[in-house]
């Protein structure tokens, strides 16, 4: 009886962890970054994912850098606000520039991931790309 017992624990175990599917989507960074500086748009910047697609912001951004004459960027940290059904994604991302460490809030809707903020001297700062959810899975 403790055999029986012990091998439908194992089998059922095995049919349940075979069965798991994860929520979310893969995100897949499409076509050029768009960089404001000042007011002054740059379309054509030199930027460097650190991966072309992953699971969440974190893995697809993190490391990637944004490059424009004298200008670089780096991407440090990303920090998700508490997630609203049916509203955009928020937060914050930080990102050095020239050395130079910026907090930038961002917002991810319908697509398009666009972050915002100041540098120390007031110079309006921003970046804008195209994200898009591919293989999403549910339970």
């Amino acid at each position: 009886m403790l055999k029986f017992f012990l091998s439908l624990m194992l089998l059922s175990s095995l049919l349940l962890s075979s069965g798991i599917k994860v929520n979310g989507c893969d995100l897949s960074q499409v076509g050029d970054v768009n960089l404001t500086i000042n007011g002054k748009n740059y379309q054509k910047v030199n930027y460097k994912a650190i991966t072309p697609s992953g699971r969440n912001f974190k893995t697809i951004f993190i490391g990637s850098t944004i490059s424009v004459g004298n200008i670089f960027i780096t991407i440090t940290d990303i920090r998700a606000n508490k997630r609203i059904k049916k509203e955009a994604r928020t937060g914050l991302i930080t990102v050095d520039v020239n050395s130079e460490k910026v907090i930038l809030w961002y917002r991810y809707d319908k697509g398009y991931f666009e972050a915002k903020g100041v540098l120390k001297n007031s110079q309006k700062i921003g970046f804008k790309l195209r994200i898009k959810a591919l293989l999403c899975h549910t339970q």
